[in-house]
């Protein structure tokens, strides 16, 4: 039925699209991890080539921000003889808002806002209107914000984003980190061009590596000061974030990205599998490993936090960022000033690294698997040619990632390559399987697998909660697509229709070959639509000898 319904084709296509992202990230760790390798973290200090006069240290820039404070409180005590009520904050914040600092340096004004908004109402309460314009006029004056060195290599030395204007001129290739998604490409060809015999024996290390780096960087973080607050803030439940539709977009988003549903992983690696083989366990074992290990990454990332709010006298709403700023930018520079951080920090991205390629081999063994199996005499017998074509036209594809303005591309195919589609994919997968194939045909079929059949809970869970869940979250995300793009770059009106237009590319593939297999069948209308959604014989396993006579799902 899957095959009938055109979602393997889609889910080839969202793969596709995948790499062509996916392994830039991987690329840009490759680089940290190179750069890492030096006396002393390139993102430690300002004053290199790629600096800006605007940098400064977090702990220079705390004690300038400490100074400030003291001084503007001594002028703020001069100047309170002549008070009224609240016309004071009110200019202030109006200057500050107006300022050319806000406008031109809209990623680092939240730093002087907040000291504006947690240190002088209380001061400026009764202060003139005269008096507060002027010393707004200071304030907005005093200079550009000030950034750190950690972002400033991200986004001046890894990325080079300033030599770009966005989508409209992404400007050329970089070629250091074209050749860093180069050597990725060349390790996940050298993995995958043999099947699982060679792709099951790298997974040892991809697999179990990022654990043992878990658990180092877990012991670490524990003992930084701050640790305490970042996982009591990790821990602490806010229950109203569940009205968020976001949150739960994120939260479907983490589970498809992690654990692997419709991208097909999970089907192409299972086919591997004896027909008697417990599939019950390993669900439920996966599963849960993949959620425990969210849950300890957090540990590791939140303790981290803690440390950062710590030192830079923040919240930890504050320190922390989403996508890749959290993992390019907020983790570095509390890698910078630990003890012995170019050790940390090595381990650090090869960890990431390994996190990366295990993900990648997943989405791209599952697409080959399919067209070796569907095509085995054209494609199934030259699989290593097949892989070496297709991981070089993925990297050709991949180049405007590698731009100086590739990292707005990334966050854009994010969105609309696997982003959208994917949550449609997997709808149509459980919508095909338990409303047209039925719960009690795939219930039978694991009694004869198992020798049991699946309990009423999830024949429950199959039938009604799992496809409406996905069909609210699928419908949250098309009516909060802005927001998953950010808000730090407003992407040009043609970038959206052309992002639709690549959504729609993988998920017209259901719909066409539907109307393709309605065509075909021989009958009137009734019987081509009766054979076009009934389940067609089964074809034999990947594996030789291995034969299952029933119909195919």
């Amino acid at each position: 039925m899957f095959q009938q319904f055109g979602v393997g084709y889609a889910i080839c296509l969202i793969d596709i699209y995948m790499g062509m992202y996916y392994n830039t990230i991987i690329g840009w760790a490759v680089y940290y991890l190179f750069a890492s390798f030096s006396s002393e973290l390139p993102w430690t200090k300002c004053g290199n080539p790629w600096n800006t006069e605007n940098c400064s240290p977090v702990t220079g820039r705390l004690n300038e921000t400490l100074s400030s404070n003291t001084t503007t409180t001594t002028v703020t005590t001069t100047l309170m003889s002549t008070m009224t009520t609240s016309t004071g904050v009110t200019l202030v914040a109006s200057a500050l808002g107006n300022s050319t600092m806000a406008t031109t340096h809209p990623h680092y004004y939240q730093y002087e806002q907040h000291l504006l908004s947690s240190t002088w109402p209380t001061m400026l309460s009764n202060v003139t209107t005269s008096t507060v314009a002027t010393m707004a006029g200071v304030v907005a004056g005093a200079g550009p914000a000030l950034s750190s060195p950690a972002r400033e290599f991200f986004e001046r030395q890894v990325l080079e984003q300033y030599k770009s204007n966005g989508l409209d001129f992404m400007g050329p290739v970089k070629p250091s980190l074209a050749l860093c998604v180069f050597g990725v490409f060349v390790l996940v060809y050298f993995s995958l061009w043999k099947g699982v015999r060679s792709a099951g024996k790298v997974v040892w290390v991809t697999a179990l590596a990022p654990y043992v780096v878990l658990l180092i960087l877990l012991a670490r973080g524990v003992t930084l000061p701050g640790a305490a607050e970042g996982i009591r803030y990790y821990l602490t439940p806010q229950w109203d974030k569940l009205n968020n539709s976001r949150v739960w977009i994120d939260a479907a988003s983490q589970i498809f990205f992690s654990l692997g549903p419709g991208f097909g992983t999970l089907l192409a690696l299972s086919s591997y599998n004896k027909f008697n083989n417990n599939c019950y366990r390993d669900a439920l074992l996966t599963s849960s490993i993949n959620c425990l290990t969210s849950f300890l990454a957090g540990f590791v990332i939140f303790s981290v936090l803690g440390y950062m709010a710590q030192v830079q006298n923040k919240s930890i709403e504050e320190v922390g960022l989403e996508g890749p700023g959290l993992v390019f930018i907020v983790y570095p520079e509390a890698i910078a000033m630990m003890k012995g951080s170019v050790f940390w920090s090595i381990i650090f991205f090869l960890m990431l690294i390994t996190l990366g390629l295990d993900s990648t081999f997943g989405g791209l063994e599952a697409m080959i698997t399919a067209l070796c199996d569907e095509y085995p005499r054209t494609i199934g017998r030259r699989r290593e040619l097949f892989v070496l074509i297709l991981l070089g036209l993925i990297y050709i594809c991949a180049l405007p990632t590698m731009t100086y303005g590739g990292v707005y591309l990334v966050n854009f195919l994010n969105v609309y390559g696997p982003g959208l589609a994917i949550l449609f994919v997997v709808f149509v997968e459980a919508a095909g399987v338990f409303w047209f194939y039925g719960v009690e045909n795939f219930s039978a079929d694991i009694e004869q697998m198992l020798g049991k059949k699946p309990s009423l809970f999830w024949r429950i869970c199959w039938k009604y909660i799992s496809p409406t869940f996905l069909f609210c979250i699928l419908i949250f995300s098309l009516l909060g697509y802005e927001e998953m793009l950010g808000e730090e770059y407003e992407y040009p009106e043609w970038s959206v229709a052309a992002g639709w237009a690549l959504t729609l590319s993988s998920v017209l593939c259901i719909p066409t070959y539907v109307l393709y297999k309605f065509l075909k069948s021989p009958g009137n209308c009734k019987d081509r639509l009766r054979r076009t959604f009934k389940p067609e014989p089964l074809i034999p396993t990947a594996i030789p000898g291995q034969l299952y006579t029933g119909t195919a799902v």
